[in-house]
């Protein structure tokens, strides 16, 4: 009977052994963190051509300041920057009358793309890179 016991738990520990030994799961990387803070170089695709802007940019966490220039003006923008999504607004004078620009998109590293909505007008595509 002894015999018969010792067989039994020899067999148990030769299973349990292994399990044990293997490697703990390895933590998911961490994602980069991203900070646009910084000048970009803008391309809006606008209803009239291509746009060239110029977005100067602050990041404090997720909130987002910043002023954006082209040829009709500077204007001071405000958003966020939540993993790597990107969106803010600018208020605008359309001959008279104020229009709020939505921009959204995506932080690849040093460059961004996304869309912008223009007063509930319609939309178009942007794109940016970050200025070195």
């Amino acid at each position: 009977m002894k015999t018969m016991f010792a067989v039994v738990v020899a067999c148990v520990l030769a299973v349990a052994v292994p399990v044990y030994a293997q490697e703990a799961p390895k933590p998911e990387p961490k994602p980069e963190k991203i900070d646009v803070t910084g000048t970009w170089d803008m391309t809006v695709e606008s209803p009239q051509g291509a746009m060239e802007v110029v977005a100067t940019l602050k990041q404090e966490g997720e909130k987002l300041t910043g002023t954006q220039a082209s040829q009709m003006g500077e204007v001071a923008l405000e958003g966020s920057v939540v993993g790597n999504e990107i969106k803010y607004t600018i208020n605008i004078d359309a001959g008279g009358q104020q229009m709020t620009i939505v921009f959204a998109g995506k932080v690849e590293g040093d460059t961004m793309a996304g869309i912008f909505e223009f007063g509930g007008m319609g939309t178009a595509s942007w794109t940016a890179k970050r200025r070195k």
